[in-house]
């Protein structure tokens, strides 16, 4: 088995394998053997244990093929894979996700209630940009930074999909 990491499409194999000892499992990842104890289960939204006698408190989530753990302010996706399909996904070409940070998307469907800015408007991080409507509630959309809008892709009143484009910024 090997474990996967991949960031920014720099990817690292590293050999592990797992072994049940009792209540513990051992971890051995690079050649360095982990004993991990857990205190309840892998499935809660923070996990909670020991790794060789030191507490530790991480979040695994389970995405679609990787696992996204949290510790400590970073995070990583990780995929545990077999030998052989190790060695298949390192040839396979890395493909970027597409940036996306000069648009807002819809973070759900709903009704936009409000566009708060105007085509040419300069937006400061954390000011107001739209309102969405769903579910009969009222969801505030901000600038993550400091912006200049381009172009409104969507209107007051119009009916948003997920992920669709409402505003674009230069």
């Amino acid at each position: 088995m090997a474990v996967q990491t991949d960031a920014r499409g720099v990817r690292a194999q590293v050999p592990a394998s797992v072994r049940v000892d009792g209540a513990r499992l051992l971890v051995q990842v690079g050649g360095r053997e982990y004993p991990i104890t857990f205190k309840g289960h892998v499935r809660d939204i923070a996990v909670h244990g020991d790794v060789g006698g030191k507490p530790f408190c991480a979040q695994i989530e389970r995405r679609v093929l990787p696992y996204r753990v949290t510790y400590e302010g970073a995070q990583i996706d990780v995929r545990v894979l077999s030998a052989r399909a190790a060695e298949l996904t390192a040839l396979m070409p890395f493909k970027a996700p597409p940036d996306l940070s000069r648009f807002l998307l819809s973070p759900m469907p709903g009704l936009l209630v409000d566009v708060a800015v105007k085509v040419g408007q300069t937006v400061r991080a954390g000011e107001k940009l739209a309102v969405i409507e769903a579910m009969k509630m009222e969801n505030i959309l901000v600038a993550a930074q400091d912006c200049v809008v381009a172009k409104l892709k969507a209107g007051k009143g119009e009916s948003l999909a997920v992920d669709q484009v409402i505003m674009e910024f230069e």
